[in-house]
């Protein structure tokens, strides 16, 4: 019997999750990122990375690439056309013939529905959807550029901008700002500049103690702490407005929720104002269906799979393998190198 094979490959970490083509759950496989976006990894590295994952996931299962059926994979970094063409030559390069690929931001639709829109909110942010045609649009996923002010890089870095903008220009005070400064060893604001900048990557590497103290503040009422959550949550909301007017949907849409920041974060401002929002931008012609992301993003990449062998994802399967990857506890069956 042959085999589908799903990868959800984010920044933080790769899942290769295997299953036979009727649905049989067979093995998953967690590996570090292997995005060709990170520093010194480049296309071939990003190849010859995930290469070396797959050897391991088939030799422990005892089949080679010649067994995959099919395989979709949602890919960071796959955000322009020049990358998605970088990205499948190497895929291709591997020896799989029946795949697809898209940014990792689809998952979360695939995952959930037939159709819908996924905002991804982790440690950078997507918005991706898939409408009632199958038609596809990206909003996003490129940085400032695109207007990209959500997800926790995001947010640690405004935390750091707000400390900044009240003691060097005209901001507004958080008593979060002195335990800010103590993520970085610094009292003195002056000194915080200099602590930062000697290190370029102290933000990124201190940005979930960062995101906690926001979080902690927020709840608390913060009007800063609140405004830096609140404004991620608009953004997001921004972008799923935006597909929802450039798609074809009918009157109820998925809204999917994705990522640790929606997971994680205690303060429920954030969601609220991201679902106000986009009912005032599509003035309420449209029933929005919010959920959040119950099951891993691999397993939408296995749906995705499965669509490419049977031309669609049976519904009853879907809910099957969410239950059981649920009742089984998915982060128990990775296997974590």
């Amino acid at each position: 019997m042959n085999y589908i094979l799903g990868v959800d490959g984010g920044n933080s970490k790769t899942d290769y999750l295997l299953c036979r083509e009727d649905g049989t759950f067979v093995d998953i496989l967690r590996r570090p990122t292997c995005s060709h976006e990170h520093a010194g990894v480049g296309y071939d590295g990003m190849q010859n990375k995930m290469q070396s994952h797959l050897h391991d996931l088939f030799a422990k299962n005892n089949i080679t690439v010649k067994d995959i059926s099919a395989a979709a994979f949602g890919l960071a970094g796959a955000d322009l056309p020049h990358q998605h063409q970088q990205l499948k030559q190497r895929i291709t390069n591997m020896g799989l013939c029946k795949f697809d690929l898209g940014n990792d931001g689809i998952l979360g639709v695939k995952a959930m529905a037939d159709s819908g829109i996924c905002a991804i909110n982790g440690s950078g942010t997507v918005v991706v959807g898939i409408d009632d045609t199958g038609a596809q649009l990206q909003v996003g996923g490129i940085g400032p550029l695109s207007g990209d002010y959500a997800g926790g890089s995001h947010i640690a870095r405004s935390a750091v901008e707000a400390v900044y903008k009240h003691y060097f220009r005209v901001g507004p005070y958080s008593h979060a700002f002195p335990k800010i400064m103590g993520v970085f060893g610094v009292t003195n604001p002056p000194d915080l500049p200099t602590s930062i900048i000697s290190q370029s990557t102290r933000i990124w590497e201190n940005a979930k103690a960062i995101i906690d103290i926001v979080d902690d503040y927020a709840i608390q009422g913060d009007e800063v702490c609140k405004a830096i959550l609140d404004n991620v949550g608009i953004n997001c909301a921004e972008g799923i407005s935006g597909c929802i007017r450039n798609l074809s949907f009918a009157s109820e849409i998925t809204v999917v929720k994705a990522g640790s920041i929606w997971t994680k974060l205690k303060y429920k401002g954030m969601s609220d104002i991201f679902e106000s929002t986009i009912k005032h931008n599509i003035h309420h012609t449209q029933n929005i269906i919010p959920v959040l992301l119950d099951a891993p993003p691999a397993l939408g990449a296995v749906f995705w799979a499965m669509e490419l062998i049977n031309g669609k994802c049976c519904p009853q399967y879907r809910e099957d393998m969410r239950k059981f990857l649920t009742t089984q506890k998915y982060e128990n069956l990775v296997k974590v190198d």
